[in-house]
């Protein structure tokens, strides 16, 4: 009976640990943590910087050997870290106090260390860096006011608005946070509207250092030296969940989001809103940081990121893009049974996915996969565009001798509404979503005097609910599309699209590739994602 009460008692006390336990991991699952200290700096590396800065301690010049806090902008040479910490303020998190009413708080004066080109807020004079030696001048780390030494003292003790881009900013006012019992850590528990509510779309930024031209971390510093710090985020394993809930928490106000990276991290981050069922859904913007960026060159973002990033000049193109629906295509994957049978090995494949610029079976998507192997390597230490454009010519020139894909016609059918389309010789197929593949290759727009195989509107449409379809003859054909020198094969257009693979083959969905075996594959309609269409550039 003793031994009974005390298994008893230890399976009970097992039970209660194992709760807690799922309690805190599934906590942790929609749960924003807060820095306990709120006004700790962030120091990071000078070398982010592309200009020397001048250490806010001790007055000397330093190049690439200091640090920079890259919330409030305060700087310090390796030496003076410490002292820095102690003597300056950096930008408040969150205020812990019942008036939280968003309303206009003190500036957070910064002294020194002016970007080029700063302009005087009293006297509307530049203020000339080159006129004195050492810290000059005065900046607010939150709107972004510079003045004169000799003019400061007219705008010192005025009131901090957050300046031109306080619509997109969380002010620490608006942002609650508290303990629970089954977490100690500070969470976030709410954000209420600011003042200027009826024009108030926070901006959320997400950012990839993964992404090919590995610019993501100087993206990250200078935009939490303008907005606020915990609205900035980097990606890491868990996906963009975290930065997602605040979107969550300020419904019903829309945010905005800018997605610091290439097409597969804004797929990404468009499939986690959908998982997520963020309401209202996010207007999002595209930096581009990867190596095709397909997507960011249709909406007019570019191709590729700014050499030199200016967080206000993209802020503001940010403020003036306009709303635009992008369809949204769910692609369903049905093994055929016959596998088991012959023991076909299984592959690492998806089995349902979400498609926003492209799918496509064939020699273009194996040499996608076979970059994408080679950038897994533990040789490929080198990330840059160069590089990895670089890395596809190798490939592609390989696809050129080998022919992996040759005959694909026969490996495959292809159904464009329910009717079967007969196909030429072929080596890729491509269910075109956006007018951009391949890094940039309009296929719908080198096509339109081509002879067709289908009859085909001559109006292109990111939200018309409708797919073209274009046949590749070779890798060959690949390159000749490149550089213009060539047209795709239209195969039609359609609203919804099945394709049936025979065997083995190759695929991509929006640059992310692996090898399906036999299957079919139905392609329909979702809905829409929300984007901005830079209208600046």
């Amino acid at each position: 009976m003793l031994e009974f009460s005390f298994t008893l008692i230890i399976s009970v006390l097992v039970g209660l640990g194992l709760i807690w336990l799922a309690g805190r991991y599934f906590l942790k699952e929609d749960v924003v943590y807060i820095p306990d200290n709120c006004r700790r700096h962030a120091w990071k590396s000078m070398k982010l910087l592309s200009r020397a800065c001048v250490c806010s301690v001790c007055d000397t010049t330093m190049a690439s050997n200091g640090h920079f806090c890259e919330s409030c902008g305060v700087c310090s040479d390796n030496g003076c870290v410490r002292k820095a910490d102690e003597r300056f303020a950096c930008k408040e998190l969150r205020i812990r106090t019942r008036a939280d009413d968003g309303s206009p708080g003190r500036h957070l004066w910064v002294k020194g260390n002016l970007p080029l080109g700063a302009e005087c807020t009293v006297c509307a004079e530049d203020i000339d860096h080159t006129a004195e030696l050492g810290l000059y001048g005065q900046r607010c780390a939150w709107c972004q006011r510079m003045a004169h030494d000799k003019c400061f003292s007219e705008i010192s003790t005025t009131r901090c608005d957050f300046g031109r881009f306080k619509e997109m900013i969380f002010p620490p006012k608006c942002i609650q946070a508290s303990r629970s019992k089954v977490d100690p850590k500070v969470h976030l528990t709410g954000i209420i509207p600011p003042e200027w509510k009826d024009n108030w779309r926070p901006l959320i930024v997400v950012a990839n250092s993964k992404s090919g031209s590995s610019g993501a971390d100087r993206v990250v510093a200078l935009m939490r030296g303008i907005l606020h710090p915990l609205q900035v985020f980097e990606l890491g394993q868990h996906g963009p969940q975290e930065a997602l809930q605040w979107a969550i928490h300020a419904a019903p106000t829309r945010c905005r989001i800018l997605v610091a990276g290439g097409d597969g991290t804004v797929g990404w981050v468009l499939n986690t809103i959908l998982q997520m069922k963020v309401e209202p859904h996010p207007e999002v913007a595209i930096l581009p940081l990867g190596t095709g960026n397909d997507l960011s060159r249709v909406l007019g973002w570019g191709a590729e990121g700014p050499d030199e990033f200016d967080p206000n000049d993209y802020l503001t193109q940010i403020a003036e893009a306009e709303t635009v629906q992008l369809d949204r295509w769910l692609a369903e994957i049905t093994t055929h049974s016959t596998l088991a049978r012959f023991h076909v090995p299984r592959f690492n494949q998806p089995r349902n996915f979400y498609v926003y610029n492209y799918l496509s079976v064939g020699v273009d998507a194996l040499v996608t996969l076979n970059f994408h192997k080679a950038r897994e390597s533990s040789f490929y230490v080198y990330s840059s565009r160069f590089v990895n454009k670089l890395l596809y010519l190798c490939f592609g020139t390989q696809q050129v001798v080998q022919q992996d894909c040759v005959e694909l016609e026969k490996n495959l059918e292809l159904y464009l509404d329910g009717v079967r389309i007969d196909l030429p010789q072929l080596q890729s197929i491509v269910v075109l979503n956006i007018d951009s593949w391949g890094a940039g290759v309009k296929l719908w727009e080198m096509s339109k005097n081509s002879p067709t195989h289908s009859i085909m509107k001559e109006i292109h449409s990111i939200s018309d609910g409708i797919l073209e379809i274009f046949g590749v003859v070779s890798s060959f054909h690949i390159a000749q599309l490149q550089v213009g020198l060539s047209k795709p094969v239209r195969l039609g257009q359609a609203r919804s699209v099945r394709i049936v693979l025979k065997r083995t083959l190759p695929m991509q969905a929006d640059g992310e590739p692996w090898m399906q075996s036999p299957c079919d594959i139905n392609i329909q309609h979702y809905g829409q994602a929300t984007m901005l269409r830079n209208v600046k550039k």
